[in-house]
């Protein structure tokens, strides 16, 4: 038995008054008339008799009464067994399709205990990190899958089930039971009041497994030559072997090398140049020996051929200087990786196929086409400058620029990068700005940008916003080191780099990332559909779905391609979590505790898989009223003798 809110039963110190009310009731004595008192002898009456409790029946009554109504605040409940004399328990066979599964024989073994469960009304389910229903008419089609096992997912999604039945549960759960599959904390695993869980494990061992378990390679490169692939090589639970490492490019080999992988270790192979077409090329780095399970011996990526990326740089009367000092900084960074194409105020300008265009200390150029640019895809840094302070607005933008702010060069009167977001690479990976010194700033509204950093006098010096498809990059402080000494710091060489690597997408030309990784490319107010194609060159979103944002799944390994606007793709290889290499099983007393009743994480609320709370409030508040007419009618009964 247990109370819901124990707090109340502070009120059974009202018990106390009916007692205190009944030894407050007068002593009336009776009067009888005689002739002397010199017949009576003098003595002392004793009092105790006159603080005797009298009417007991009554003041019973009035304490059960007082009593049940705190008890009924206090909202007890006993623990009531659900399965004998409840509803018949709704079976349901879920069956472990992850990677991990693959190995050997344990999908087969699998399907054939599932086979022996099946039955009239039975529900067959499949998990990996979600929980699908399928009809049994699957089961025999079941194939292992590509996805991580997740147990406490599992249970959290039997919880759900449960209270969506309110029925008991009985689960058999078909799994080889991987270590790596339990959540961190035991009581993730808690299953659902009224739900017994059986266990049918079809692995009996640990069994040892090698796996490629990672691969270091450039997203995008110019020459393939200049290419270095790294891949490491993981053993779990082995002994210390040779393994013969293959690199594939577009599916034909590209090199080979044997490598010692010390027991239950990791040893690393090093591959350099690549003979790369232009455009992406999808690589693997595989083992040649195969083992028991064969989806990790693979770990796909991609790597994009291209050559330089034209960067379209319009610039002021008064901001030649800023168009030297950006192409310097980019070609020292990247080496040639991108090609400046310089355009001065009143010169027309080709923005057609640029990797981004920077618009430094000018509003004379059509903003309407420098928008529509960036709306459909493309991507700019906006350096403000005395320009930008006459036209009253930044370009692209269009938001209010309210005044320039000045220092002077002598007696250190100058400003400095105040507060940043760190973890922005142009910032972070630029020395936080350290040593560069601020003369000049322009005041703009940052409107529905987000502010990156400021200076010190808290005047907003970097902000970002996505406009439609693009972004948009906007630096208040001129490039001429006339602004600022910022063009002739250390720092200013990777600013460069990593603002050029952002708004060309440089690093988002491939990723890697694990099987079910969610990705979302919703881009700002005014964004278009994107197109996701899967590994088998089907589209994996609708128009509608990607025009609302959704985000993609990668449900399964592979290449899989989103396309977006201003002929901007990208390569993504989606992998096996490595977690599956690892075939450790579940300790067996986890295992044992996980399926006894009483336990699985449940001890925190003292019921087992069989037992569900049933409230008494009802019950205690029915025997409070029938007390209450109980002591209506004992207290009018008394009354009547009284006044007889």
């Amino acid at each position: 038995m247990g109370l819901f809110a124990p707090w109340f039963l502070a009120g059974f110190g009202l018990l106390g008054l009916p007692i205190y009310f009944h030894l407050l009731k007068r002593h009336r004595s009776e009067t009888q008339q005689f002739s002397s008192l010199m017949f009576f002898e003098k003595s002392t009456e004793a009092s105790l008799k006159h603080r005797r409790l009298d009417y007991l029946l009554l003041m019973a009554m009035r304490l059960a009464l007082l009593a049940l109504i705190v008890l009924a605040f206090a909202q007890p409940f006993i623990w009531r067994n659900t399965a004998a004399g409840g509803p018949r328990a709704n079976r349901v066979v879920v069956i472990d399709d992850s990677a991990s599964m693959g190995f050997g024989d344990r999908m087969g073994n699998a399907k054939s205990e599932a086979s022996k469960l099946l039955g009239e009304n039975v529900k067959v389910a499949v998990f990996d990190s979600q929980l699908r229903f399928v009809t049994p008419a699957d089961v025999p089609r079941l194939e292992a899958g590509t996805s991580r096992s997740s147990l406490g997912e599992l249970a959290r999604a039997l919880r759900a089930y449960q209270e969506s039945v309110k029925a008991p549960l009985e689960v058999h759960l078909i799994s080889d039971l991987q270590r790596s599959s339990m959540p961190a904390g035991f009581s993730d695993l808690r299953l659902g009041g009224g739900t017994k869980l059986v266990l049918h494990t079809v692995a009996d061992k640990t069994e040892p497994n090698w796996t490629v378990e990672s691969v270091t390679a450039p997203a995008r490169v110019r020459d393939g030559k200049t290419v270095k692939v790294q891949a490491t090589i993981a053993g779990f639970h082995t002994n210390a072997a040779s393994r013969t490492v293959i690199l594939e490019v577009n599916g034909q080999p590209s090199g080979k090398q044997t490598v010692q992988v010390p027991a239950s270790g990791r040893a690393k192979v090093e591959f350099n140049g690549l003979d790369l077409p232009h455009g992406f090329s999808k690589c693997a780095v595989s083992l040649q020996e195969s083992d028991g399970l064969k989806v990790d011996d693979r770990y796909l990526f991609a790597i994009e051929r291209s050559d330089p990326q034209r960067v379209v740089f319009l610039y002021g009367e008064r901001s030649a200087r800023s168009a030297l000092y950006f192409r310097d900084a980019l070609d020292a960074a990247t080496a040639g990786a991108y090609v400046v194409e310089s355009y001065s105020s009143g010169t027309p300008a080709n923005l057609e196929r640029a990797a981004f265009i920077v618009v430094s200390d000018t509003g004379s150029f059509d903003d309407a086409m420098l928008k529509r640019y960036v709306q459909q895809g493309g991507s700019a840094l906006v350096v403000l400058g005395p320009a930008n302070v006459s036209s009253g607005k930044v370009p692209i933008l269009g938001t209010l620029v309210k005044a320039s702010r000045y220092a002077s060069r002598g007696a250190e009167r100058y400003q400095t990068l105040g507060t940043a977001d760190d973890a922005y690479a142009a910032i972070a990976k630029a020395g936080r700005w350290e040593g560069v010194h601020f003369y000049q700033s322009i005041d703009a509204d940052p409107g529905q940008a987000r502010i990156l950093a400021r200076l010190t006098d808290r005047t907003p010096i970097l902000l970002e916003q996505k406009i439609g498809e693009g972004t948009v990059v906007v630096l208040a402080s001129a490039l001429d080191n006339l602004a600022n000494d910022f063009p002739v710091q250390p720092s200013f060489v990777p600013f460069v780099e990593q603002i050029a690597h952002r708004l060309s997408g440089w690093e988002e030309a491939s990723l890697n990332a694990s099987v079910d990784t969610a990705l979302d490319f919703k881009g700002g107010a005014g964004s278009k559909a994107f197109e996701a194609m899967d590994p088998d060159g089907k589209r994996a979103l609708t128009l509608e779905e990607s025009a609302k944002g959704a985000p993609l799944v990668l449900s399964r390994a592979g290449f899989w391609e989103v396309r977006r606007g201003a002929g901007k793709s990208q390569m993504i290889a989606a992998n096996v979590d490595r977690r599956e290499s690892d075939l450790e099983l579940m300790p067996k007393e986890s295992a044992e505790l996980w399926q006894s009743p009483g336990t699985a994480g449940q001890q925190a609320g003292g019921q087992s898989n069989n037992e569900s709370k049933w409230p008494l409030a009802a019950w205690v508040l029915g025997a409070a009223v029938l007390a209450g007419l109980l002591e209506a009618l004992v207290g009018s009964r008394h009354l009547v003798q009284e006044t007889a």
